[in-house]
């Protein structure tokens, strides 16, 4: 059967945007409509003649509106085969009348998820008698359409004949199995996260996913999509630029490792201004000090040359001092939580520049990491840990008295960086600063190279300098290093074999080495 016409719908919606419109079309082309409470409620007040359900089930709605559409006659009117010769001898000995079209989408139980984390609420926001009539008529397409949203009425009210072809009903099947995954993905994944201690859910659907204009690099496709169990209108993924043209995907990697970082220096140092400037997913530039355009300027001194066309994060507001010095730079993207009046008038000198208004966010434990692999996906939760106990493993300790500022900020910028990671940072003018960094070289000591002839590059001096490894150090090599160039106090997880070797390395050279006991790779 390729072209179906339209004689009788069954129309149940929670969401009553074009409702009216579509029924009045279907009723001027003789459409008989059935229809449940609220949906004939709306009908009625239109003056549009509806069939109530119960004449159809024999069973008036129940149990507070639980029992409506569930119902052996609903269900065989959606169900049997038109043209089965024995499906349509029985259907007429049941008395079972065909429905041609379903309009149906869902309680709004996502809706209710970012609001609320109730248990008997989001319960109550299951639909049962829904998906059952959306996966009916879906299974069926053959004989029956089905409309899961709004925005695909136009294609029926612009018809003058109410028809249906094989191929769009075909598509809007295809719409509507994605929409039941969709709702069952949001209920398993909200209630996993009430009741369990291990979210096990994880579905990814590309059906709302907005397209990129590339991928990483231009011959590839990308797309961005929205967690819509969660509140998007200040989340990264579905955040909309205060000016700018479209973040790209190399943007929102960027963005996102920005944020990331600027958000644990953030809740590290609460009080204080906290600035990261991110090249390629590293951290080029970080800063924490009293007033925000103080760690911007030395943030920037970190690594000027990497900072071009760098996405830069702010914990406080971007005011006219820090719209003033960016004046003349090429950057990407700025996160933070506003922008002030006078900022906004100086940056819109910078038509490509996006602006984005995000606060510092919690990460949590629980937030799911995901990477392709052949055949499948390696998961993660979030690394969340903090280092904040350091213990001292050598005779000496060289640190001044804002040693554990700065060792916890150490150890968050080496956590952020790419491994094998090593950080350098320093006390600068009332801030502590990132004054070099070498990451993601598969030989710990070229990282510490790195690190060091970054710092020198930039006129930092290296006796003044801490050096914070992501892991362990398997050879006293980089200690030697390290003392060549005149650095005094190291950072490290420890748990090498060799660490005897390590820590007597560090005395010999009167260094001070602080364990902290976790390792932070990030590939």
């Amino acid at each position: 059967m390729t072209k179906v016409t339209i004689k009788r719908a069954l129309i149940s919606v929670s969401n009553k945007e074009g409702l009216i419109p579509l029924a009045k079309h279907l009723h001027q082309n003789l459409v008989e409509i059935v229809s449940t409470g609220g949906t004939g409620r709306a009908l009625s007040q239109n003056n549009i003649p509806f069939t109530p359900i119960e004449e159809v089930t024999g069973n008036p709605e129940s149990f507070s509106g639980r029992m409506k559409t569930l119902s052996f006659e609903i269900s065989s009117s959606l169900l049997y085969r038109r043209d089965v010769q024995t499906d349509v001898e029985q259907a007429k000995k049941l008395n079972i009348e065909p429905i041609d079209l379903v309009v149906c989408n869902l309680y709004p139980f996502s809706d209710t998820a970012k609001n609320t984390d109730d248990l008997d609420e989001l319960i109550e926001q299951i639909d049962i008698g829904g998906p059952t009539m959306l996966r009916s008529a879906a299974k069926n397409y053959k004989y029956v359409c089905v409309l899961t949203d709004p925005s695909q009425y136009e294609e029926l009210l612009n018809q003058s004949t109410i028809t249906t072809s094989l191929e769009q009903r075909k598509k809007l099947a295809l719409a509507s199995f994605a929409k039941t995954a969709r709702y069952d993905s949001a209920i398993s994944s909200k209630l996993s996260d009430l009741i369990c201690e291990e979210n096990n859910n994880l579905h990814v659907d590309l059906t709302n996913a907005k397209k990129l204009r590339y991928g990483e690099n231009s011959h590839q496709w990308a797309k961005v999509i929205v967690n819509e169990s969660t509140s998007h209108e200040r989340t990264l993924a579905g955040i909309t630029p205060l000016q700018g043209k479209a973040l790209s995907y190399n943007n929102f990697l960027d963005s996102d490792a920005a944020l990331r970082c600027n958000s644990e220096l953030s809740w590290m140092f609460d009080k204080r201004a906290c600035v990261t400037i991110i090249k390629h997913t590293n951290p080029c530039g970080a800063s924490v000090s009293d007033e925000i355009d103080i760690s911007l300027r030395q943030a920037w001194r970190s690594d000027p040359i990497s900072s071009f066309g760098s996405i830069i994060a702010f914990n406080q507001e971007v005011n006219t001092e820090c719209a003033y010095f960016l004046n003349d730079k090429f950057v990407e993207v700025l996160i933070a939580p506003s922008f002030s009046q006078g900022a906004r008038e100086v940056f819109l000198k910078k038509k490509n520049l996006r602006l984005l208004e995000i606060p510092p966010i919690k990460i949590s434990e629980e937030e799911l990491m995901i990477r392709s692999i052949n055949g499948g996906w390696v998961i993660q939760n979030e690394d969340t840990k903090k280092d904040i106990e350091f213990q001292l493993m050598t005779k000496s300790e060289n640190l001044n008295g804002n040693s554990h500022e700065i060792l916890q900020f150490s150890s968050i910028i080496a956590k952020h960086l790419k491994s094998n990671a090593i950080a350098l940072s320093t006390v600068t003018d009332k801030s502590i600063n990132l004054a070099g960094a070498g990451m993601g070289n598969p030989n710990r000591l070229v990282s510490t190279e790195q690190a060091i002839a970054k710092a020198k590059e930039n006129n930092y001096d290296l006796k003044d300098c801490i050096l914070c490894s992501d892991a362990f150090f398997p050879f006293r090599d980089n200690i030697d290093l390290a003392a060549k160039y005149g650095i005094k106090s190291i950072i490290q997880p420890g748990g090498s074999i060799k660490d005897n070797e390590v820590i007597k390395a560090a005395d010999e050279h009167q260094m001070t080495m602080y364990f902290t006991g976790t390792r932070h790779f990030r590939h």
